[in-house]
C-alpha cells in the first residue's frame, strides 16, 4: 500500500489516459515515453513491505536499466514479468549492501532466468582498488565458484559471462552512450569516497537517480532541468529514536550526516525545482510520512511523491503520471520471451565423483531414455 501518496499529481485531468493501476505487460510504452518503476523504496534494514534500493528505467525505444539492486529488489524486479535479457544494463551507486546486495541474484538468477547475453554491470571506483566496483564483482563472482561450476553444461554458457564497467567516481563523465540513451555519471557525497549519481538523458527527457547522498551541490547542478529526480531522504531523527529504538547521537549520525534528512532534501528539490521529485530511502508508513512530507515542503513546493515498492511513474513530454502496479506473487518466467534458450550453446557438465554417481538410484549417464531404476 502506498501510504505516501503523490501531492499535486494524478488529477483526472492530468492522467492522460492511464489506467488507475499499471499491470505488467498490459501497457506498450509509446516512443516517446519513459517509465520508472520503485522496485526498492526502503532502508538498509530489510523488511517485507520495501525492499533495498533498486529502479527499473524503461525507455520507448525498448531499452531497460536498472540502477542499485540492494537485497529484496530482485523479487520486484522479477514480478513484473520482464525478461532479464531485456535488460541492457545494471548500474550500481555505490558498494554499501542494500544498494548492491542482489549482485548474486542479478548474475545467477538471470542466467538461469533466462539471460542469452553477457551481464552488464557499471560501478564506480573507489580509493583504492579494493573499494572498487570492479574488486566487489571479482570477489562476489569467485565467491559462487561452486554454484556456478555446477550449473555449468545445463545452463547457456554464455549467461556465466559478466562485463564489469568500473568508472572513476571522482570526475562527472558519460559513462554509458548508445541508440540516443546517455548516461552520466557524478560524485556522490556519503560518508566516503566512492559513491556515485545518475542522470539519465533519453529523447528530450531526464531521470536523475541520487542513490545515497546528503545535500551537495553537485548534486543540485547535475539534476537542473531533469523530468524526474528521485533523490533520498531518511526518516526523521525523532522517528529514527522512537521507532528505531536509536539514541540521539546515532540518529543524528544516520538521519542527518550520513544521509538526507527531509528539511534537507527539501532545499535540494527546490534549487532544482524538476517535474516530479520522488523522495525514498525512508520507512513509509501512515504514522511516519506525514511528518517526513511537511518537512519537505518547508521549502519544496513543487510535485512530489512518497515512493514505496511498485510505485510507476510514466513520463512525456506531456504528461508525468504516478500510480501503483498490479502484482502476482507467483510469477513464472514467461516462455515466450525465452526463444533460443535450449539451442544456446552449452560448455561440457562437470562430472561428480564415482563413489557419488554408484550412490545414484537413477544413473543419468546409463538413462537415455529417461529415469530408470537402478534394480530393474
Amino acid at each position: 500500500m502506498n501510504f505516501g501518496g503523490v501531492d499535486r499529481m494524478n488529477t483526472q485531468a492530468t492522467r492522460g489516459g492511464y489506467p488507475e493501476q499499471y499491470y505488467p505487460n498490459t501497457e506498450e510504452l509509446k516512443k516517446n515515453e519513459m517509465r520508472v518503476v520503485a522496485l526498492g523504496t526502503g532502508r538498509p534494514f530489510l523488511r517485507r513491505s520495501q525492499a533495498n534500493a533498486s529502479w527499473l528505467v524503461e525507455l520507448g525505444n525498448g531499452d531497460k536499466f536498472v540502477f542499485d539492486f540492494g537485497f529484496g529488489s530482485q523479487m520486484n524486479f522479477t514480478a513484473l514479468e520482464i525478461p532479464y535479457s531485456e535488460v541492457n544494463a545494471w548500474f550500481a551507486t555505490h558498494l554499501h549492501t542494500d544498494h548492491v546486495g542482489d549482485f548474486g541474484q542479478v548474475w545467477i538468477g538471470s542466467w538461469a532466468g533466462g539471460r542469452l547475453k553477457p551481464l552488464e554491470v557499471y560501478g564506480p571506483s573507489g580509493l583504492e582498488p579494493k573499494f572498487g566496483f570492479k574488486h566487489f564483482c571479482e570477489k562476489q563472482m569467485e565467491s559462487y565458484a561452486w554454484d556456478t561450476n555446477s550449473r555449468v553444461g545445463a545452463l547457456p554458457a554464455v549467461g556465466a559471462e559478466v562485463n564489469i564497467h568500473e568508472f572513476d567516481y571522482s570526475k562527472t563523465q558519460v559513462v554509458y552512450e548508445y541508440a540516443g540513451v546517455k548516461i552520466i555519471s557524478f560524485p556522490a557525497v556519503h560518508q566516503v569516497d566512492g559513491p556515485v549519481s545518475f542522470r539519465l538523458e533519453w529523447n528530450g527527457l531526464t531521470f536523475v537517480y541520487s542513490g545515497d547522498t546528503t545535500p551537495s551541490q553537485i548534486f543540485i547542478d547535475n539534476a537542473k532541468e531533469a523530468d524526474v529526480v528521485v533523490h533520498e531522504t531518511f526518516n526523521t531523527v525523532e522517528q529514527l529514536m522512537d521507532r528505531s529504538g536509536y539514541d540521539e547521537r546515532t540518529a543524528r549520525a544516520i538521519g542527518t550526516y550520513i544521509h538526507s534528512a527531509p528539511e534537507e532534501a527539501s532545499v535540494v528539490l527546490k534549487e532544482i525545482d524538476p517535474r516530479l521529485a520522488v523522495v525514498f530511502h525512508f520507512f513509509n508508513d501512515f504514522d511516519t510520512t506525514p511528518e517526513i512530507r511537511e518537512r519537505i515542503r518547508r521549502h519544496y513546493q513543487g510535485p512530489l511523491a512518497m515512493a514505496t515498492d511498485f510505485m510507476v511513474i510514466n513520463v512525456t513530454k506531456e504528461h508525468i503520471v504516478t500510480r501503483m502496479a498490479e502484482v502476482s506473487e507467483h510469477v513464472w518466467p514467461n516462455k515466450s520471451k525465452h526463444a533460443g534458450f535450449g539451442e544456446a550453446k552449452r560448455k561440457p557438465m562437470p562430472q561428480m565423483s564415482d563413489w557419488l554417481k554408484e550412490a545414484q538410484l537413477f544413473p543419468k549417464q546409463d538413462s537415455p531414455r529417461g529415469l530408470i531404476y537402478k534394480g530393474d
